[in-house]
């Protein structure tokens, strides 16, 4: 798969994850889970810190943003 456009996915799957986080964080700790049992350790961790230190840098899901 293309390089840009994995990048591309996978920022949009954080924002995604912190739309639901800043809503309800039971339902992203949920969605991180079903990711770890279906793509594994390596996806989970990845997205799980992504959308830590996004989270930490005020991103709150909003489209386009990239902190």
């Amino acid at each position: 798969m293309n390089e840009f456009f994995e990048e591309e996915r996978h920022r949009c799957e954080v924002r995604h994850v912190l739309k639901i986080r800043a809503d309800d964080r039971q339902k992203m700790l949920d969605y991180l889970e079903q990711v770890k049992k279906e793509r594994g350790e390596i996806a989970y961790k990845k997205l799980e810190q992504d959308c830590r230190e996004q989270w930490n840098k005020g991103s709150k899901g909003t489209y386009g943003v990239w902190k």
